[in-house]
């Protein structure tokens, strides 16, 4: 570095004595510029690229250090390189050039998860695949597995639907439109495996058979495809663009027919240019490409104003959704939160997303199954055919044992599962092969992921017709129902878990706790909800008179800092805490004696002063 530094020191040096020719002036600082900006760019940001699309590996944020024992490893070069493959100045652009190239000469891409089509149409791989055939031998070794599959998770979903229905809940399935089989005549020329056959026709026949009730929005779209001014899946997308509207709103006449209900309805606008939620849908896939320019001959979808009508006879209902990413494009465009009184969406029945604009998740696996699956009014699974080839992604599994199995029999078929796992071999090595844990732990998870990816290994769970025994505790979940429904009871929780020291969730089992027990409830307590409400006040006074204490503020702005608050936040905080100190709630926690009496003496105190 010491001799590059000398030598451009050098140079300069002879040009200012005039000894070198200006045009190499010129050059030889084009180059420099051309050297080191990279650098400067990749060190200082000054320049901003757009990100590239899709997913990439972390290689780390930050570049490796130097050490002695990563230099004799050789583990520090290959990390150093890794980190500077991934974040030299200029990458995004260097990539998307590239990748134009390749595209512009030889129609080729290195993007995985894109299947370019003819007149450049783009499709999913699995779309393509189900189609002619070959995605089910990927997923079973013959038709006759798949076959059989099929039909036990067939069986499951019409157990669920059956037991759901018992319990005033509607199950059903909502197929979005395979673009593969709405625009074959741009798929790449492809032969069909004729030794298979698809899923979702099968299943379809199937819940036919059942009477399990699905909406299927293939062949509808398939017949208005060509009445629709705009590619109702568009040629550079994978997913529905604004026909998603026209596909909820036949979704939800369909879901209120179940029921018998009216449902608020959706009004659509004139068409107008699209905006950025069809642009999102109509680029997701050429995104993927990571080219330097956009596709020129692509048109562009059209959109409306969507509004929701509610009338005195409307009724609004709470909604579960189970499935892929075609229902965000519904969510993008429909105002739900008008439509229903709740919506929850379960991304692969893996993350759950909820609150307003769904910015609140958390796992599926975290969440109580059975109450949650009772406290909506409908679950709809939302999928598309190709995907059918991996059933309801273990969300029917998963049902079925929430509705028919409480912890008592699912303990004992555990154990029994256990010891039959004991003498196999082969989970023996695997269990020795994990040093860190306790044995009989792991063998207990793995007889209960046995159980979940095979509920027929419980025997009442065995059989073709419908399970007769049920979750014990399905009486208590739908207590949970009834005092989520009333809002007069859960503001009243939520003011006895101020005093409690509880969260609502666990004022909400305490309550149900104690309708089944035949305890006083905590909702009839109104001498102690009125003194959490005079709490409350006290503690916006409390907020007030530390704003006119600087020494007091100064105190809580470095408390926010310190703790990541904002500080607003961090003085009521303070100021909570100063209250349940004053009225020494802290003695009356939920979780120490649910049978606490407040002493609400300051509150009548306060009242005779006045």
């Amino acid at each position: 570095m010491c001799v590059e530094k000398y030598t451009i020191f050098a140079f300069y040096y002879l040009i200012l004595m005039g000894k070198w020719p200006k045009y190499d002036v010129l050059l030889f600082s084009v180059l420099l510029v051309l050297l080191f900006l990279p650098m400067v760019v990749e060190h200082t940001g000054i320049i901003k690229l757009e990100p590239l699309h899709g997913v990439t590996k972390n290689q780390g944020e930050e570049m490796p250090q130097l050490t002695f024992e990563g230099y004799v490893s050789g583990d520090f070069p290959k990390e150093l390189e890794s980190y500077l493959s991934c974040h030299f100045g200029f990458r995004e652009f260097v990539i998307r050039i590239y990748n134009q190239y390749l595209w512009d000469f030889y129609k080729k891409t290195y993007a995985n998860d894109i299947v370019v089509g003819k007149d450049n149409w783009l499709y999913v791989p699995l779309s393509v695949s189900d189609y002619f055939g070959k995605e089910m031998p990927k997923w079973y070794s013959s038709a006759d597995e798949a076959r059989a599959a099929f039909d036990k998770e067939a069986r499951y979903i019409s157990w669920v639907h059956d037991i759901l229905k018992e319990n005033g809940v509607d199950f059903l399935l909502a197929l979005a439109p395979e673009k593969s089989h709405l625009y074959p005549e741009h798929l790449p020329d492809g032969e069909f495996d004729t030794a298979t056959f698809n899923a979702c026709h099968y299943f379809t026949e199937r819940f036919d058979e059942m009477g399990f009730p699905y909406v299927e929005m293939t062949k509808w779209f398939q017949e208005i495809k060509d009445t629709i001014d705009y590619q109702l899946i568009p040629q550079t997308g994978g997913h529905w663009n604004f026909s998603s509207v026209y596909a909820a709103d036949s979704l939800f006449r369909f879901m209120g027919a179940l029921k018998g209900v009216d449902l608020p309805e959706i009004r659509i606008g004139e068409l107008h240019e699209s905006g950025k939620y069809s642009m999102l849908a109509d680029r997701d896939l050429e995104n993927l490409l990571n080219l330097q320019r956009k596709f020129r001959s692509v048109p562009f979808a059209k959109e409306a104003d969507v509004a929701v009508e509610v009338n005195e006879e409307s009724v609004k209902t709470k909604v579960l959704f189970v499935g892929n990413s075609f229902f965000w494009r519904i969510a993008n465009y429909v105002p739900l939160r008008e439509m229903f009184d709740d919506v929850e969406f379960w991304y692969y029945n893996s993350t759950a997303y909820y609150g307003e604009g769904f910015k609140e998740t958390c796992k599926v696996g975290n969440l109580r199954l059975l109450e949650k699956l009772l406290d909506f009014d409908y679950v709809v699974w939302i999928t598309t055919g190709n995907q059918l080839n991996k059933g309801s992604l273990g969300f029917a599994k998963n049902a079925v044992l929430a509705l028919c199995v409480d912890d008592s029999l699912m303990q004992a078929n555990v154990m029994r599962v256990a010891d039959s796992l004991r003498n196999d071999s082969v989970v023996q090595s695997e269990l020795a092969m994990d040093s860190l844990r306790d044995r009989e732990m792991l063998l207990t998870e793995k007889a209960r992921n046995v159980i979940k990816q095979d509920p027929s290994m419980i025997r009442e769970l065995s059989g073709e017709s419908l399970p007769s025994i049920r979750n014990r505790e399905i009486p208590y979940a739908k207590v949970i129902k009834d005092i989520r429904k009333d809002s007069v009871w859960m503001a009243a929780l939520a003011a006895q878990g101020f005093l409690r020291t509880a969260n609502l969730n666990l004022m909400l089992h305490a309550e149900t706790d104690r309708v089944w027990q035949g305890k006083p409830l905590y909702r009839d307590q109104l001498e102690e909800i009125q003194f959490s409400y005079f709490c409350q006040g006290m503690i916006d006074s409390c907020m007030e008179d530390m704003r006119k204490k600087p020494k007091t503020m100064v105190l809580v702005s470095e408390d926010a800092k310190k703790n990541n608050k904002l500080l607003g936040e961090a003085l009521r905080d303070d100021a909570i805490w100063l209250i349940r100190q004053k009225y020494k709630l802290d003695s009356c926690r939920l979780i120490d004696n649910p049978d606490a009496v407040i002493d609400i003496n300051p509150m009548k105190q306060s009242q005779q002063n006045n």
